[in-house]
């Protein structure tokens, strides 16, 4: 899954760059492409079009950085939550280490206050 994952974003992110790469392109170079292009087959593929390529993959690259973003946070917080984990254990071990030697003591006590008598 996570093999997968990698390609994925890593294909997401081209399809978004070269979406915007040929978006800004064809927008600036109208002229030229009309040229080569027969004017119906521009007429099927209106220039607002390209405009909205050209959104969608911005708005592809922001949703992808936003996404990355919370995913490192989120982990951040899991190993903060992890490392409080890890302290609170070491807490509740000592609190038990000084609780096992406690009654050793009392026991030695009891032991020496039936010796004398």
């Amino acid at each position: 899954m996570q093999r997968f994952k990698l390609i994925f974003h890593i294909v997401y992110v081209i399809i978004a760059l070269v979406i915007m790469y040929f978006s800004v392109d064809i927008l600036l170079n109208t002229e030229q492409y009309l040229s080569k292009i027969k004017l119906s087959s521009y007429i099927k593929f209106p220039r607002y079009v390209m405009g909205l390529f050209l959104f969608i993959s911005i708005m592809m690259m922001i949703e992808f950085t936003l996404q990355q973003i919370r995913i490192r946070s989120i982990k951040n917080g899991i190993d903060d939550l992890e490392n409080e984990i890890v302290e609170l254990k070491a807490k509740l071990y000592d609190k038990s280490q000084e609780e096992s030697e406690l009654p050793d003591e009392e026991d030695e006590e009891d032991t020496e206050e039936e010796d004398e008598d």
